[in-house]
């Protein structure tokens, strides 16, 4: 009598290898959407680090800022509209002076005031091009030598004495420095006293048409984009140039959070020639802060 001898059937051991290689597929992609989400988590965190400094050092310099209505300012207004044109987008300038220390050249120790200005290069030949840059010129309330420039005073202006503070092209003096590397979008309208939000730093319905020491301005609103190292990368200049002209500038029609969202929809679309590969797209932020005067 023949013995019978236990085992798995054919069927049996394919039914096994699939149920394994499912499992294996399974396991798989869960490690793989898990290493994603930690690399766009560092991305975005990256990101971060690159926009805290530059929203942190502009609170310290619009805390100290100096309001007098016999002093100057360069910020946005009706005249001054700041918007985008063509090729070149829209990125905001300013300029103050501010109690913040500097450094001027007749002694080399620390100024009681500065110059303080902000932009976002658009000199395509720069190291700087598409960077936030800052610039802190130390000054003196008087000036103690002919090295040594006081504050100026009206009927002066800032954009007549520092060009270089008004403008986004070359500095020949050298007196910006790079604040945020991957900062490449910038923008800010106001917070009005009568609770009005506004691209002109003066209340109209008052009656009044000139900034004045900044009498009728609660909060100013600043608004920026940033990228994180790595992505940038994968950017050209000229890319980045195009997705910031597509990033809307603020008008008195937008609601709170609407900046941000069309910026968001701008670089969702990724409507640029060649387009931008969407996984250095995910890692853009953009973020919003509010500034009070005190």
């Amino acid at each position: 009598m023949r013995k019978l001898t236990e085992a798995f059937t054919l069927v049996e051991l394919l039914v096994a290898v699939s149920i394994l290689i499912l499992l294996t597929l399974t396991v798989a992609r869960l490690f793989d959407a898990a290493s994603s989400a930690t690399t766009t988590g560092n991305r975005h965190m990256d990101a971060d680090a690159e926009a805290r400094p530059v929203l942190d050092r502009f609170a310290i310099d619009i805390a100290q800022m100096i309001k007098r209505s016999d002093i100057d300012y360069f910020f946005k207004s009706p005249a001054n509209p700041q918007v985008s044109s063509g090729s070149v987008p829209g990125n905001d300038q300013l300029a103050f002076f501010s109690q913040v220390a500097g450094y001027y050249p007749s002694t080399g120790t620390q100024s009681p005031v500065s110059l303080v200005a902000y932009r976002i290069n658009s000199d395509s030949t720069s190291q700087a091009y598409n960077k936030a840059e800052r610039l802190g010129k130390g000054l003196l309330w008087n000036g103690v030598s002919a090295a040594s420039a006081p504050v100026v005073f009206l009927p002066l202006q800032i954009s007549s004495t520092w060009p270089a503070s008004t403008n986004s092209m070359p500095d020949p003096q050298n007196d910006y420095e790079i604040v945020g590397p991957a900062v490449f979008r910038f923008e800010y309208y106001y917070l009005l006293k009568n609770g009005s939000f506004s691209t002109a730093p003066w209340d109209t319905s008052a009656g009044h048409s000139s900034i004045n020491g900044f009498q009728d301005v609660s909060a100013i609103i600043v608004a920026i984009a940033s990228i994180d190292k790595k992505s940038s990368e994968l950017i050209s200049s000229t890319q980045l140039s195009a997705l910031a002209v597509n990033m809307s500038d603020y008008t008195t029609t937008m609601q709170p959070g609407d900046l941000l969202g069309q910026w968001q929809a701008a670089i969702d679309a990724n409507a640029i020639t060649p387009a931008i590969p969407r996984v250095a797209l995910s890692a853009i932020r953009v973020y919003e802060r509010y500034f009070y005067l005190p």
